[in-house]
């Protein structure tokens, strides 16, 4: 019955065993959702800080993976202690206002998977924070900050990440002024090939345009600024043409698009300036204050839409892509299942091994008494004889270790010793 007390002790340690004291997946975040600006920049890292940290970390906990970007921070770990992460946090001050603490497996992986597919950002499904988890996986197995547990649940939060954005619509739908500006400008003109564009202004607004615009193929880029220097190095940035402030209604000729991004307190564009040229613009106005007098919009060769028309169109966005939300939970909800069964799984896989492993040395030892006494032996007979205990062996082992992984995909075990021991031994 040796091999009855080998399997029962392996499962009741099982049962016993204090968590806090066992390894188990963790995440502590600082973002947007909390902090305020002021208080994020105080933590943002660059890709060499990161790999310090990485390692820092590395060094009091088996694996790492830190997530950086503009609007979040957040440590994901495999751990017996979140104190290690805590602290680091505190480095930067009294930030435990504004962490939020995900202490469980499948907390954890639910807020990553969740964040990995745009649930989680200021603009919703948005597609960046894919990139940028990539990129940190990037950095963190070069540090050699990842092992078998974080890579997995990267892996899989990315997998799902795409897995979202293919069969919902959540990205679908502009929802940043940048963006909706870039839609109303493509369902007017559709193609850009012959048209060129004017960005007025070099601040944060007019770059986001700028990223856009510089991607597609527009005839002309020109970049006004009210600093010429500035202008001249988003041209080298961008690949335009920078011009003067006073020199933007010379070129108006030549442009189809106008864009205004500057701050200013007169419009850069009144409707003079624009009426008697024999052109048809379609101006884009998310300055603030207005870049360009509101009467241009009774002009016959000119559509102009201020921030109240693109707000009322990223509203309807926003909206839209609320509605996608429950259809990505119930494919985030499928993902932490499996991703918890490989979890369990994976965290009885030693328990089994080493439960064969002593029914293997069992074996060996009756084979060792037997033998013997047995007298003289052919070959032939010999194999027969330890085949059958190795058939015997895995026989009886059948049943407990089918048990044993049933057991694992339970949520949380709850049974008395005896109940456990009767279930698992199908008694």
């Amino acid at each position: 019955m040796s091999w009855i007390r080998c399997l029962r002790d392996s499962i009741f340690a099982i049962e016993f065993v204090d968590p806090q004291k066992m390894n188990r997946l963790v995440g502590v975040e600082l973002s947007h959702q909390k902090a305020p600006l002021a208080i994020r920049e105080k933590i943002s890292l660059k890709n060499e800080d990161l790999t310090a940290v990485l390692a820092r970390l590395r060094k009091k906990m088996p694996e790492v993976y830190i997530i950086s970007t503009c609007n979040r921070l957040a440590v994901y770990a495999l751990t017996d202690s979140i104190n290690p992460i805590l602290d680091f946090y505190r480095e930067f001050g009294p930030l435990d206002p504004y962490l939020s603490v995900y202490e469980h497996d499948s907390q954890a992986a639910r807020h990553l998977f969740s964040t990995a597919s745009g649930l989680e950002s200021q603009a919703l499904g948005e597609h960046e924070i894919l990139g940028q988890i990539k990129k940190d996986y990037a950095i963190a197995l070069e540090a050699k900050s990842i092992g078998p547990v974080t890579d997995e649940l990267i892996r899989r939060a990315i997998s799902v990440g795409k897995k979202v954005r293919q069969e919902t619509a959540i990205g679908q739908y502009p929802v940043s002024l940048a963006s909706v500006s870039y839609d109303v400008l493509k369902n007017i003109h559709h193609d850009f090939t012959n048209k060129s564009v004017l960005v007025i202004g070099t601040g944060e607004m007019a770059n986001l345009m700028l990223k856009i615009i510089s991607k597609k193929s527009f005839a002309n880029l020109y970049i006004a600024s009210k600093s010429f220097h500035r202008a001249q190095s988003m041209e080298n940035l961008y690949h335009g043409k920078a011009i003067s402030f006073e020199n933007i209604t010379s070129i108006l000729p030549e442009v189809d698009i106008i864009i205004g991004t500057t701050h200013t307190d007169t419009y850069v564009l009144k409707t003079e300036d624009l009426k008697d040229v024999e052109k048809n613009f379609t101006l884009i106005d998310i300055g603030l204050p207005r870049n360009f007098d509101p009467e241009i919009k009774i002009l016959n060769n000119a559509k102009l839409f201020d921030l109240d028309d693109l707000k009322s169109m990223t509203e309807k966005g926003i909206q839209r892509r609320t509605e996608e939300i429950p259809k990505a939970m119930e494919i985030i909800a499928d993902e932490i299942d499996s991703f918890n069964s490989w979890l369990n799984t994976r965290q009885i896989s030693p328990i089994i091994s080493s439960y064969f492993e002593k029914l293997d040395a069992i074996k060996d030892e009756e084979l060792k008494w037997a033998m013997p006494k047995l007298g003289t032996l052919d070959e032939n007979q010999q194999k027969i004889i330890e085949n059958m205990l190795s058939r015997l062996t895995r026989r009886v082992s059948g049943k407990p270790i089918e048990k044993l992984r049933s057991f694992s995909q339970e949520p949380e075990l709850q049974k008395s010793q005896i109940d456990t021991f009767k279930e698992i031994f199908d008694l």
